[in-house]
């Protein structure tokens, strides 16, 4: 008997091939036996933050040479069963689609992110009303209801996209954001410092770095030290914060590579995930949780939505979101309780082999692809 051809899969678009989701998505089409063709043209250039802070008048210009050649590369790549377009695909996805719906293959959208909650209502980089913030809300609203299915990272994001949309929410798949596992592995022979607790991100709003600076100085009399990695958006206020408060027992470190990032997660006794107080912080789980957990380190996070929703009150310690007290208390409490910590970090990293690793991620993407493809099917009509 003849094994059925594999599930031909083109990723197109701008999309940032060193975005750790993007690397995740490539990864996990492969694990799910799909054949991969890659259709990409280069829009965005190489800063994480680009897509939200780059000149608008040089990006309309850029896009306007590169969108028509990205569509006519994708119109002579061989024909694929459907078209995947990862983030930043947002101006992609109207041009790809028209494409794609002339070629009868469907599209899944992978946003990541809304430009409008980015922009305007988790970095404050525009107002609702403004020009810039109307058309973030245009640009989502095209490209949502563009494609024929939309990933979203979770439940509580899946529900807001297709609200903003208004696109039928049975659109929308969730595919949690997971870790590369070739990075975000237990680290064998590297001992946890119990005193050490680790932070690590891109100094945006939705993590709340403000709240564990102020954590950090309450922990001071305890002998625990903060460690922050990184830098972004808000890393001038935060390091006004700390010359006001003057904690002696925080550690500001710019990046490490990706490389060394699991070495330093296994070297802290605990590790934090965000605080912010946003609408978007509460609707994400974001990588930082799931790398930790995928080390096998224990983690503290923000009581949001999302976070309740990926996992229980045993996988992850949840406190109050920019709630600085709270945040200190739960720090002590682990710190004096070594087989808390072990039973939490132990407890976390199942969960996330379970239903959070490349192969579970891999399985799931694999249905929503098959059964996307076979809806589109003329056979299935």
């Amino acid at each position: 008997m003849t094994a059925p051809a594999p599930l031909r899969v083109c990723v197109a678009g701008s999309w940032d091939p060193d975005f750790s989701r993007n690397r995740i998505l490539l990864r996990l089409l492969e694990r799910s036996g799909c054949e991969v063709t890659l259709c990409r043209a280069d829009l965005w250039g190489r800063r994480e933050d680009s897509i939200v802070r780059r000149g608008k008048l040089s990006l309309l210009a850029r896009a306007a040479v590169v969108l028509p050649t990205l569509a006519a590369r994708f119109a002579r790549t061989p024909r694929a069963d459907i078209v995947l377009v990862p983030y930043p695909g947002h101006l992609d996805v109207p041009l790809l689609a028209a494409v794609a719906r002339w070629r009868g293959i469907p599209v899944l959208f992978d946003p990541f992110l809304s430009l409008f909650d980015t922009i305007v209502s988790d970095r404050a980089l525009a107002s609702p009303r403004s020009l810039l913030g109307r058309t973030a809300r245009a640009v989502d609203r095209l490209a949502l209801r563009s494609a024929d299915a939309v990933l979203a990272d979770t439940p509580a994001h899946a529900t807001y996209l297709a609200a903003l949309s208004g696109a039928p929410p049975a659109r929308f798949r969730v595919l949690e954001v997971g870790a590369q596992e070739g990075v975000f592995r237990p680290q064998r022979g590297v001992a946890p410092d119990p005193d050490l607790v680790l932070f690590y991100g891109t100094y945006i709003p939705l993590h709340g770095i403000d709240t564990i600076v102020r954590a950090a100085k309450l922990l001071e009399p305890d002998g625990i030290r903060v460690r922050l990695i990184g830098t972004g958006q808000e890393r001038a206020r935060i390091d006004r914060l700390i010359a006001d408060l003057r904690p002696t027992n925080l550690e500001c470190l710019e990046r490490v590579p990706l490389e060394e990032l699991a070495t330093a997660i296994a070297q802290a006794g605990i590790c934090l995930g965000i605080f912010g107080t946003s609408d978007k912080a509460d609707r994400v789980v974001p990588n930082k949780v799931f790398e930790c957990l995928a080390v096998g380190r224990p983690v503290i996070t923000g009581d949001t939505t999302a976070v309740r929703a990926a996992f229980a009150a045993d996988e992850v310690r949840r406190v109050p979101v920019g709630d600085a007290d709270a945040l200190a208390s739960a720090v002590r409490a682990l710190r004096r309780d070594p087989a808390e910590r072990e039973r939490l970090a132990a407890a976390g990293h199942a969960r996330f082999v379970r239903d959070y690793g490349e192969q579970a991620l891999a399985d799931r993407l694999r249905r929503y692809l098959d059964g996307i493809a076979r809806r589109a099917s003329p056979s299935a009509a």
